[in-house]
């Protein structure tokens, strides 16, 4: 795998009546093809995403992605901040890809995909969601990508949550505005 250069961008499933998948995707690892919308299926590419949002029919059937080439060396066209990429199992489109940003690749700690998000006067933006990894401590900084933007979270700590009869790893964020994430959302730990 081409570790070189990683994307990130905002992933949306198309709906089975649509011409996507008949069975929802449960969420996590994926490795589909791609090619870019102003393309066609003849420029197929291998692609590989850490956590994939569940859908269609599930959830939101959208959120945050990141992603690598399976061989970055050929890819049949140009790529990069803006491009659109069409997912496809076989020939068939089952999603989309809007890529906001591309950046170094680099193994991440932990990974956190936002399902709510809620104020708390004085302290921050608390988050519930589904949590992957390993935090060695309260305090440190994270990425967060929304829908809009990429930006750094100064400080992330681990707290619990009582959610529907019984408690989940919850975080909170300071220094982000709750309108800053939005369900769909993922937060990674910072490479230090």
């Amino acid at each position: 795998m081409d570790n070189g250069v990683e994307m990130s961008g905002w992933m949306r499933w198309f709906a089975a009546e649509d011409g996507g998948r008949r069975k929802p995707h449960p969420g996590g690892r994926y490795a589909p093809t791609a090619f870019a919308s102003s393309g066609t299926v003849d420029d197929l590419w291998s692609i590989a995403f850490d956590d994939v949002p569940a859908g269609p029919g599930v959830g939101l059937g959208e959120g945050a992605v990141h992603a690598r080439w399976l061989n970055g060396v050929g890819v049949p066209f140009a790529w990069g901040p803006g491009t659109r990429l069409i997912i496809t199992e076989g020939p068939r489109p089952v999603a989309e890809v809007e890529i906001l940003a591309t950046a170094p690749g680099a193994e991440r700690p932990w990974t956190f995909r936002v399902a709510e998000s809620f104020g708390i006067t004085g302290r921050g933006v608390g988050v519930v969601g589904d949590f992957t990894g390993a935090i060695d401590r309260s305090g440190l900084p994270a990425e967060l990508q929304s829908r809009d933007e990429l930006l750094v979270v100064s400080e992330v700590s681990v707290e619990f949550a009582r959610i529907a009869g019984g408690e989940r790893i919850a975080l909170l964020l300071r220094g982000v505005e709750k309108d800053q994430v939005p369900p769909g959302s993922m937060l990674r730990g910072c490479v230090l």
